[in-house]
């Protein structure tokens, strides 16, 4: 069995106050972000970990429905209302593995944020919530 992977939020020099709620937006791939999906408010200690390390504070969304998560097969927009500011995630590019006989998570191979492709790295930690791909916001 295989899932997709997804992408954690990181934003760097942020106030926590200044991300202490966000908007995740999902549309249809490929769309230009035209036909709007699923909208999720992003709450700081409801249904995510917020996790500061220095200056980069990463939020992992713990919603039980996956498709609240950024990961493939979605075109994404997150919205930071204390700074009217909107990011856009797309073109988020996967390989399907095989996982016989264990659950195997697809690796992310590039994505878009705001125009620029990105390859990740699946950055690993002691802490399962720092773990994962990570798109960095810059204050």
């Amino acid at each position: 069995m295989t899932e997709d992977n997804h992408i954690n939020p990181a934003f760097i020099g942020f106030l926590r106050s200044d991300i202490d709620s966000f908007i995740l937006r999902a549309y249809k791939p490929n769309d230009n972000f035209q036909h709007l999906v699923d909208t999720i408010l992003v709450i700081d200690k409801f249904a995510s970990v917020y996790t500061t390390i220095n200056d980069t504070t990463v939020v992992y969304i713990n919603d039980s429905d996956p498709n609240h998560w950024i990961k493939p097969g979605f075109d994404w927009r997150l919205y930071i209302p204390a700074k009217n500011r909107t990011v856009e995630i797309s073109k988020i590019n996967s390989t399907q593995v095989d996982g016989k006989g264990r659950v195997c998570y697809n690796p992310i191979n590039s994505f878009e944020a705001d125009g620029q492709i990105i390859t990740p790295e699946f950055i690993q930690t002691n802490q399962f919530f720092t773990s994962g791909y990570r798109v960095y916001i810059h204050n």
